[in-house]
This record gives structure tokens, sequence and C-alpha cells, in this order.
């Protein structure tokens, strides 16, 4: 039920393929038995009025069924597309509520293998269970009627020879299915393989691993390779075991037919209409057993979609959370104990406080625990014990939107987009102008360099910012912290590909342009201690000593 409700906003058009699949069934019907009226009526009597009367009524139906086969697909193709649209888009929002510990123990490809795999298998199953259902199984019915009808016994001597096509369709399904999980798998493989090559080209081309890289790459599409051609071992297998089972009861009941017809107990006609109804509901039956492999196949698919569904985000707004403005930039830490591993704390009852409007640096070794301190801030992980206080409130009671619009942070690795400058800029301000744009910039020393770029600040960065360099990018990331002119300033090592003498007009420049936002840079450079208020040394994630400058 959770993806079958996708299908209620399209309700009305499910409902038409259901309606044209209706109308169509019956009509398809009529046709073997038009059969028999020309062979026993038309060709009997030589009646060749009766014969185009017939060709005509058989040749219309079949124009027409066509006609409302071909709307019945298109509509069912539109709503496949909506409901695949539907799914990825809320898909993508609860990945985008889920919290940064969800994404740190999962890749990026396997994140997008779900994204365009798993949710077209599932959108596909979703769209066309219903109306494949409500199309079978009458269909069934209603042959099973009309051989009834036409010949009992010969009906009666196929309706016991005919479930013997289930039995393949149960084994055959459940062997497909876990050859299918694992061929999964080794395919979502692919997907990580290739995502981590090319997001990794810079390194992979500068270390010359090219080949390294293939034989890589060529392993993993190996076994996944190995598990396509198992899959379709299994597949042609049970093609050819189906194949040969429904000759072999078709043939049987030929047999049966041609001997009533020699013994005079039905016409010519008669048999070949009811063998015409029973081929059909021989491939009903196929039809009916490539339905349950399909629910088992895609039942795989849809507990992945659900296993990430059902993932609940850690790090959650309280019920009593507030919307809360930041008016001085005090921030306390207070006891405060955490880790990334459960009895591995990495920051052990950390007491301090920066006081409102300061410039502070925080340094330390490898591994102390300052961008630890850093992301705790910003709730991308919650302390275990101990509290973190903004203008002397919890930042646990002030909503995670609020709190992080006030906050404007650069890091080290820049994370730019494949996009214009401009773009980049602005993506620290939505509806930023370009006056602004600017002006953040300038403050970043960006400006200058920008307008030497072909087509300035319209200038597409590229994939990983690669055509411009890393100071170039850090500097563009600054001014994207900077554009929203939050109360709380961070620089993650953020000036660490910067020239000291850019360096030094950049914390001129916010010194100037931010007096009354609080500034907080962690940084190894002996020059950027000396131009800030106080220096937190922070020594083995339990002692932090701060020292004026």
């Amino acid at each position: 039920m959770r993806f079958n409700r996708y299908l209620y906003k399209y309700w009305k058009l499910e409902t038409a393929i259901i309606l044209l699949g209706l109308v169509t069934l019956p009509l398809s019907l009529l046709n073997p038995y038009l059969t028999k009226l020309v062979l026993d009526n038309a060709y009997g009597n030589k009646d060749l009025k009766l014969f185009l009367i017939l060709a005509v009524i058989g040749g219309s139906i079949f124009i027409f069924n066509n006609l409302m086969n071909s709307l019945s697909s298109y509509i069912s193709q539109y709503v496949n597309r909506k409901v695949n649209f539907d799914i990825t888009k809320n898909l993508f929002k609860h990945l985008q509520g889920l919290s940064f510990d969800f994404f740190s123990d999962r890749s990026t490809g396997e994140h997008i293998y779900r994204i365009n795999n798993d949710i077209r298998s599932t959108s596909s199953f979703v769209c066309n269970t219903i109306p494949r259902a409500l199309e079978v199984f009458p269909r069934f019915l209603f042959i099973i009627a009309i051989s009834f009808y036409l010949n009992w016994r010969l009906a009666l001597f196929a309706v016991f020879l005919i479930p013997v096509n289930f039995l393949h369709s149960y084994f055959f399904g459940r062997w497909a299915r876990n050859v299918m999980r694992q061929l999964i798998e080794k395919s979502q493989d692919v997907f990580i393989r290739l995502h981590e090559a090319f997001s990794h080209i810079h390194l992979v081309k500068a270390l010359g691993k090219e080949d390294y890289e293939m034989n890589r790459f060529n392993d993993t599409l190996s076994k996944m390779t190995d598990f396509e051609l198992k899959s379709a071992r299994i597949s042609n297998a049970s093609g050819l075991f189906d194949s040969i089972l429904n000759k072999l009861i078709a043939g049987i009941i030929a047999l049966y037919g041609g001997y009533q017809v020699i013994k005079g107990e039905t016409t010519l006609g008669g048999l070949t209409a009811v063998m015409i109804y029973l081929t059909q509901l021989t491939a009903v039956v196929a039809s009916i057993s490539s339905f349950y492999e399909t629910i088992l196949i895609s039942s795989i698919s849809r507990a992945r979609l659900s296993e990430v569904l059902n993932t609940k985000a850690k790090i959650q707004d309280l019920p009593d959370a507030i919307d809360h403005r930041i008016l001085q930039g005090k921030i306390e830490f207070k006891d405060i104990v955490f880790g990334y591993s459960k009895g591995k704390p990495i920051l052990r009852n950390i007491t301090f406080s920066i006081a409102p409007t300061s410039k502070i640096v925080i340094v330390g070794p490898s591994g102390c625990g300052k961008t630890t301190l850093l992301s705790l801030m910003l709730r991308l992980y919650d302390v275990e014990n101990g509290v973190i206080l903004m203008d002397g409130m919890d930042i646990k009671k002030i909503k995670m939107k609020s709190l992080k619009e006030q906050i404007g942070i650069a890091l080290q690795e820049s994370f730019l987009w494949n996009d214009t400058v401009a773009n980049n800029i602005s993506y620290g301000a939505e509806g930023a102008g370009e006056d602004d744009i600017i002006r953040a910039a300038k403050i970043a020393e960006a400006h200058n360099f920008i307008l030497g770029l072909p087509k300035q600040y319209d200038s597409v960065v590229g994939e990983d910012a690669c055509k411009i360099s890393e100071g170039q990018k850090q500097r563009i990331a600054i001014a994207r912290a900077l554009i929203k002119r939050p109360k709380i300033i961070i620089l993650d090592e953020a000036l660490s590909s910067v020239d000291m003498e850019t360096e030094e007009k950049i914390i001129a420049n916010m010194r100037l342009e931010f007096k009354d936002s609080t500034v907080i840079v962690v940084s190894h450079r002996p020059s950027t201690m000396s131009k800030m208020d106080t220096v937190y040394s922070l020594e083995d994630g339990s002692r932090i000593k701060a020292v004026t400058n």
C-alpha cells in the first residue's frame, strides 16, 4: 500500500485503462467463435455472403481492439512516468531530510542506483499490477466458460492439465528472485565504482592510475556480467521448459480433440474454436505465471526502497523547537561528550565559551576534534552528553532551519557546483541579487579574479570546480558563506589554499563588514592566529585552552 497510494491521484486514468481492457476483453474472445462459424456454416454451406459478413465483423473487431490497446498503452505509459516522477521526488525529499550520518555510511552510487533502477522497477509494478490482474483473471474465467459451453469434455480435460504450468513458475520464480537480488547488488557496485572513478578523476590522472582503475572496474563489471548470464540462463531455461510444457499440453488436447472429431462427437469448426480458446487459455496461464515471477522479482526493489523510506532522521527538531533569532552571537559548550562510534568519544567533557562578536581561531593537532565541534554546532550530529548554547538557548530548542540560516560556513573542501560563479555564490542566500553577489565576492577577495574569467560571473566552474584553482575555489566558498550576512561565520580550514596576503585582506574585510558577527576560524597557520582576538587550543579532545592576543 505504501507504493499503491501513488496511483490515487491518477485514479481516473487508471480507471480508463481498466475500462478499455474490459471493453476489448469480450471482443477479443469473439474471433475464435467467428472461426467456428466460418468453418461450419460459411465454408460448410458455401455461403459467400455469410463469409463476407463474418470477415468484415472479424476485421472490424481486430482494428477496434488494436486502436483501444494502443490508447490503453499510451495512458499506461503516461501514468507510469508520472508515478515514477512522484516516487523519485518523494524519495529524494526523504533522503534530504535524513541525518548526515546516514550518508556517511552509504555510497553515492548506491543512492543513484536506487533512484534510477529500483524506482523504475517499483513504478512499473505499481502501475501494471491492478490493470493486469483485472485483465488476466476475468479473461481466464471467460475462456474457461466459453470452452465448457462449446465442448465440456475437452475443456475439462484441459483444466486438469494446464495447472501444471504453475509449478515451474513457482520454482523458477524463487530461483530467479535469489539471483536477481545478487545481480542488483553487483549492478549497484558498478554504479559505485563509476561514481568514484569519475569524481576522483583528477587524482587518477595525477597519479597515473588509469590502468589500475580500469582493472578495478573490469573486475566489478565482470562480476555483474556473471550474474547477468546466470539470470539469462534461468530465464532461458524457464522459457524452454514453459514452451515444451505448453506444446505438450496443446498436443495432448489436440489428440483428444481429433479423437472426438473422428468419432463424430464434435465438428472440425468446433474443435478449431475450442483449440484456439484453449491456446489462449494456455497463454493466460503463462501470463499469470509471469505475473507471479514479476511480483517476486520486483519485491526486491520495493524492499530496498522501503528500507530507505523506513529510515528516520536521527537529528530532528524537538516538538517545542522554535524559530530563534541570534542577536549577540555568544556560544557556550558545556561538558560536551561525543564520539562517532559508541564507547569511543572524541570529545570528553569539553567546556568553553566564545564571547559575542569575537573573532577567534581554534587550533590543535589533526583528529583532536576541531571539525567535530563545528559539526555539533550545526547539528550535523547531536552531542551524547552536555549542551551547546547560543545566546543562552540550547541549540536543540532552535529549529534546525532557523539555526542554519544564521550560520555561514566555508570548508577546506569547497564543494562547488558545476554551475556559474554567480549561482555558486548565491547558493548561500536564495534570491540574492547581483549587488549582493558582487559584494560578497569583494569581501572574499574573489571579485578581481572572477572578472578575469571568460564570462566573469557567468563562467561555469566545471565539475568539482576543475576550471579554477584551489585558492579561487575557497574564495568563492567564503563568498557563499558570507552572502547571507550571518550572525555566526565559520571557516573550517577554508583559507588553507589562500596565500597569506590574500588571507590578511579577507580577514580585514570580514572585521570591517561583520563587526557584529562572531567569526570562528579553524587553522594551523601562525599568521591566522595572530590576526584573531582569541586562540583556542584543543589538545586531546578533553582540554581546551584560550589565549587572548
